[in-house]
């Protein structure tokens, strides 16, 4: 009886860890200019004054990733909180908005956000 509760937990296990790597992914860099089109967002992290992690399923896609997005303390912090508001809508209401990111191509400027309603 013994072995075969550990047999199961051992299974249990095995599957268990099967399906963690795609839950604990690393972050994503995004490609500047190219803009991502989150429909649902799962949650937004502030990092620090220059880079928010994003997570949501982007459109076309059925699995969420996440994106690490930047820009310099002297303007992302300012357009990150405008994007903060604009992220937790999306998330309060899933479904009636898309959530829009945009990599600064320098490291100067801040990413761009942008919320739109279906």
């Amino acid at each position: 009886m013994l072995k075969n509760r550990s047999l199961r937990f051992a299974a249990l296990l095995a599957v268990s860890l099967g399906l963690a790597p795609s839950a604990f992914a690393a972050a994503e860099r995004p490609q500047s200019d190219k803009p991502y089109v989150f429909e649902t967002v799962d949650s937004y992290l502030i990092v620090d004054d220059n880079r928010v992690e994003v997570t949501g399923i982007l459109q076309g896609e059925s699995a969420p990733r996440t994106f690490v997005f930047r820009g310099t303390v002297s303007t992302a912090g300012a357009q990150f909180s405008r994007c903060d508001r604009m992220a937790l809508l999306s998330m309060s209401k899933p479904g009636l908005y898309l959530f829009t990111m945009v990599q600064a191509p320098e490291t100067w400027m801040a990413s761009t956000c942008q919320l739109t309603r279906r």
